[in-house]
């Protein structure tokens, strides 16, 4: 009996070393850390406006990633922004903290707070404003998009000829906090893209969620009342569903980026809302520094919509980037933006205004 125990204590024994063998293969590597960080500086005019001329800082962006080896990154992305509530009027975020694992070719696993992949503008852009061809971002981010998702994400990148792209993410949805979530309903964002050449790409999305109180939470466009709506908030269920496509070409001579989405919401109250969003931005650069760009930026809420509320924006812009470096450029920016409809109890309004902002890295 003791000759035939030998030969199971001996794979035991290879197993247990197999283990620690990758264990400490996986670990041993000396993870490669850098830490950079984002800010801006704004001045507005806005003759319209009781306090037509002012300055304001803008978000600080701490953007850390690290390669803990072959298989293993982490990405962090910590903010200092503007809150109402503090005394210095800023307090912290966390917008992303995910670990991916590389598990074959370019096919990954995702875990952790991530921008949902809904189009090209929440999929590259971080908050750094350094890297935005415009002062803002579109309107939409404000009202409609679904920001994050706390969850886990299936990605590939760059498979093929054409190096499309697939995500499939399923998490924490509209209602949810970074800690929690409202009701047992996941969201799930279904996403591909594809690069016809390296500087342009096309790509899709479906998202689609339930908010079972109709609350908005730190994964929203909007994580308070919506601003334009005084009346009393509906607080039934809502099925958020939302259709989203981009067209971005970035080359060394023109820039174009547009974006579409289709949102779909369905109350018991009022039935089925269908809402639009439109994006479009075209610059052309001057000797590699100077762009000089467009803008135009479409919002339509419908009157049956409990969730964002009814509202129409139209906001065009006419700007000029000018980029001293990688690490700093200033834009400025002349803005039209007019409210063609809203809700009965808000006034409607036009606006015009002119803005200048130092984006800088560190």
């Amino acid at each position: 009996m003791g000759n035939n125990k030998i030969p199971i204590i001996h794979r035991i024994f290879r197993c247990v070393f197999f283990l620690l063998c990758l264990v400490q293969s996986v670990f041993a590597q000396k993870p490669e850390t850098h830490l950079n960080g984002f800010g801006n500086i704004d001045f507005s005019y806005m003759p319209g406006d009781s306090s037509s001329a002012f300055y304001a800082i803008g978000e600080h962006d701490f953007f850390v990633t690290s390669k803990i080896n072959d298989k293993i990154s982490f990405l962090g992305e910590f903010i200092l922004r503007y809150n109402p509530n503090s005394a210095t009027k800023f307090l912290p975020s966390i917008e992303r903290t995910l670990v991916k694992f590389n598990y074959v070719g370019n096919h990954s696993i995702i875990a952790g707070k991530i921008h949902t992949p809904l189009n090209y503008w929440n999929d590259v852009y971080h908050h750094g404003r350094l890297f935005f061809p415009t002062i803002d971002r579109p309107i939409a981010f404000s009202y409609l998009i679904p920001l994050h998702t706390l969850g886990l994400q299936f990605q590939g990148q760059n498979l093929g000829k054409l190096n499309w792209g697939y995500d499939v993410v399923v998490g924490n949805g509209i209602s949810s906090s970074d800690v929690g979530k409202a009701g047992t309903n996941m969201s799930l964002t279904a996403a591909f893209h594809f690069k016809p050449s390296p500087y342009t790409r096309i790509g899709a999305s479906l998202y689609t969620d339930f908010l079972p109180n109709n609350s908005a939470g730190t994964h929203s466009g909007h994580n308070t009342n919506p601003p334009h709506y005084t009346g009393t908030l509906y607080k039934g269920a809502v099925d958020f569903h939302m259709a989203s496509m981009s067209i971005a070409h970035f080359g060394n001579s023109f820039e174009l980026l547009s974006e579409s989405s289709f949102n779909l919401t369905r109350t018991d109250t009022l039935g089925n809302a269908k809402n639009y969003a439109s994006f479009l931005y075209a610059g052309y650069i001057l000797k590699e520094k100077h762009v000089p760009y467009l803008s135009a930026d479409y919002l339509y809420i419908d009157k049956k919509d409990l969730y964002t509320y009814e509202l129409e924006l139209l906001k065009l812009c006419m700007g000029y980037k000018y980029e001293f470096n990688h690490l700093i450029n200033i834009k400025t920016q002349l803005e039209y933006m007019q409210q063609l409809h809203g809700h009965s109890e808000h006034t409607k309004h036009n606006n015009i205004g002119f803005r200048v902002q130092v984006a800088y890295g560190f």
